[in-house]
């Protein structure tokens, strides 16, 4: 962090909020994958189906379904987790993406605690 500070700040016109850099799950490899991989709800489609392999691979598999709602695509207003067609966990577009600029993998280990508690069988 540097020592940015809302009070230091000088320069009275064109005041914005940079937006917090998110950390990506599923990495771009070129420009046109970066357009469709840096959005919200790709990064949320693709953990899950890394949620999914992992569970799988461990001889624990489930069938795993997140719901993204909203009018735009590509940042959900809300979401909805499922495991075995039972609402394991939901909550806002902005707390996912909130997930994402704290690290790649942070969401990916709330969907995982979340089928961890939920007690499927």
């Amino acid at each position: 962090m540097d020592n940015f500070s809302v009070r230091s700040e000088r320069n009275f016109h064109n005041l914005i909020v940079k937006p917090n850099h998110m950390h990506l799950l599923d990495k771009p490899n070129g420009y046109a994958s970066a357009m469709i991989k840096s959005s919200l709800s790709h990064q949320m489609r693709f953990t899950v189906q890394v949620l999914e392999e992992e569970l799988c691979a461990a001889g624990s598999p489930h069938v795993l379904q997140i719901k993204l709602l909203g009018d735009d695509s590509r940042e959900p207003s809300s979401w909805k987790l499922f495991a075995d067609g039972v609402c394991v966990a939901d909550g806002s577009g902005a707390f996912a993406r909130e997930c994402f600029c704290e690290g790649a993998e942070a969401f990916l280990d709330l969907c995982r605690d979340a089928v961890r508690t939920a007690e499927l069988y």
